[in-house]
């Protein structure tokens, strides 16, 4: 028997592509909620995005397969009349729509929220954009790495002497996916107080700031100009010796919250002995960082992984290597926690994916659904509002 669900009986047509709009909507559906993702016959860029050395499509992406779960499928060609008709009756039947379009084209479609609250006042449409549409650069392209950049997150990543880093995954679309999350589940309950809907959105560059919030508020407020560490140090704002360090056989962190008194325990464990007590103050292990950890570094590179974890961690240091994320997937302890599944599609096979994290315990999350087929549900879909196939092909 299937478990209740957080949003059971409510319906959400999703026009999305890229990330961070099918990543909600199916954060939507593992919930419960019956998504209903629009396809264009041309097809969402990432369905097929593995190509042979010819160029030829090979076979479903993993990105795909990944960010559409727990989502039905009907393809719809929105500029055709039947199209349209088709996708206002299924806006009308439903509680959410989310879209991820560009700013301006579901207004040039006739599905804008002011178009579509007149044919649903109940519903609750929620926007993802790479900026405020209403600004000056709210018709820019967009992009995580784009935002990466422009964001200022690439400029406090990597070393002082080289170039700024991007993050290695796409963590804008992801958060940004989570405000509209909360935004839908929010408005959800207002609507459940009053009957009203809304309108409720969220952009990516606006995301990224508030993903931000504790390094913008040092830059705000202490220093508006901080410096990257050229010895490693992990973050613009933190002190000697938080930071990635080499050793014989790969890499490790180290992270002090303990201030002086834990750092001198650490110089005295590694024997690092030019650097004295005099060294070791909250101004310098601050202001002289670079050159502390560099002695730091110095004496990692002597050791293994093994051997410095076994100098580190009784001095109340948290430490740990640096793993692929190859290696953390095979963690028995992540493993162990459910979070990677197998999805058998009809047509793309038996993939492994990493599910949602969160937990309920009145109304877990499912798991109903791969990433469908283009258009494997349009007959049902339609069905189910008084429509043929035919009348949108």
């Amino acid at each position: 028997m299937m478990p209740k669900t957080a949003l059971d009986g409510i319906r959400v047509v999703a026009f999305t592509h890229f990330a961070a709009g099918p990543i909600a909507a199916q954060y939507m559906g593992s919930l419960g909620a019956d998504v209903i993702k629009i396809e264009s016959p041309a097809q969402d860029v990432n369905r097929y995005a593995l190509r042979d050395p010819d160029g030829h499509l090979q076979g479903i992406s993993p990105y795909f397969v990944v960010t559409n779960r727990n989502q039905r499928n009907a393809c719809l060609n929105l500029k055709t009349e039947d199209g349209l008709t088709a996708a206002k009756a299924l806006i009308a039947s439903s509680d959410v729509l989310i879209e991820n379009y560009r700013p301006g084209v579901m207004e040039k479609l006739g599905l804008g929220y002011e178009e579509v609250k007149k044919i649903n006042p109940r519903i609750i449409y929620a926007s993802i954009s790479a900026y405020d549409p209403e600004g000056s650069a709210g018709d820019r392209p967009g992009q995580d790495l784009l935002i990466q950049a422009l964001s200022g997150i690439a400029s406090l990543t990597g070393r002082g002497d080289g170039p700024p880093i991007p993050v290695g995954a796409y963590i804008i679309d992801g958060f940004t996916a989570m405000q509209v999350l909360v935004g839908i589940l929010a408005a959800l309950r207002h609507r459940d107080a009053t009957g009203e809907g809304q309108a409720v959105r969220a952009d990516m560059m606006s995301s990224s700031m508030f993903l931000m919030s504790q390094e913008a508020s040092y830059i705000l407020n202490v220093n508006p100009n901080p410096i990257r560490s050229s010895a490693g140090i992990a973050h613009v704002n933190q002190s000697a010796p938080y930071g990635v360090y080499q050793v014989k056989d790969g890499a490790i962190v180290l992270s002090t919250f303990g201030g002086v008194p834990m750092v001198k325990k650490l110089v005295i464990a590694l024997q690092i002995e030019d650097l004295t007590e005099e060294d070791i103050t909250e101004q310098k292990i601050r202001f002289n960082r670079d050159q502390i950890a560099g002695k730091i570094a110095k004496r990692l590179a002597t050791m293994s992984i093994a051997e410095a974890t076994a100098i580190i961690e009784p001095t109340g240091t948290w430490t740990a290597p640096v793993r692929t994320l190859g290696e953390a997937l095979a963690d028995p302890a992540v493993v162990e926690t459910g979070i990677i599944q197998d999805v058998n599609t009809p047509y793309g096979g038996q993939y492994k994916v990493v599910v949602e994290p969160l937990r309920m315990e009145k109304t877990p999350l499912v798991s109903r659904r791969p990433a469908a087929a283009l258009g494997e549900h349009t007959k049902e879909v339609l069905a189910e509002i008084g429509l043929s196939s035919v009348e949108t092909v």
